[in-house]
């Protein structure tokens, strides 16, 4: 019999998770490593602040205004000024116009931003260009 306000006891002879001891841990999962260690030792800040900078993006941002030089240098000076450089990811590199006409100009001259940055920048990989449309 069941006494009000208690709840029903599993029934099975200790089958439950809750009452054996082997399955109450395994459901608890460890969190990854942030930082691996190789040997076990103590590793150098510099290469630990490396590490952070480029999960973190912040490297990025030095090579970003390095692919806005490049690629306003190989655009028409009336437009030089009216786009923005954005995120380079798998090999296709996110550039923002103005508007519509700059974003047109910005298609017709591809090819020729594209050979400049894989000359100039062989490192980045770039491999395609997208443009969209975002107001300053």
């Amino acid at each position: 019999m069941i006494a009000m306000g208690q709840p029903p006891k599993p029934s099975g002879g200790g089958s439950s998770r809750g009452e054996s001891g082997r399955g109450a841990n395994s459901s608890k999962r460890m969190p990854p490593k942030l930082v691996e260690e190789k040997s076990g030792g103590p590793r150098k800040i510099g290469s630990l602040i490396s590490q952070l900078m480029s999960r973190r993006g912040y490297a990025s941002v030095g090579a970003e205004s390095a692919l806005t030089g490049t690629i306003k240098s190989a655009v028409d000076a009336s437009i030089a000024s009216s786009f923005r450089v954005g995120k380079l990811q798998r090999g296709v590199l996110m550039i923002y116009a103005v508007d519509s006409v700059v974003m047109q100009e910005l298609t017709f001259q591809k090819r020729r931003i594209l050979k400049k940055l894989a000359k100039e920048h062989p490192q980045a990989k770039i491999q395609d260009l997208r443009f969209k449309i975002q107001a300053e």
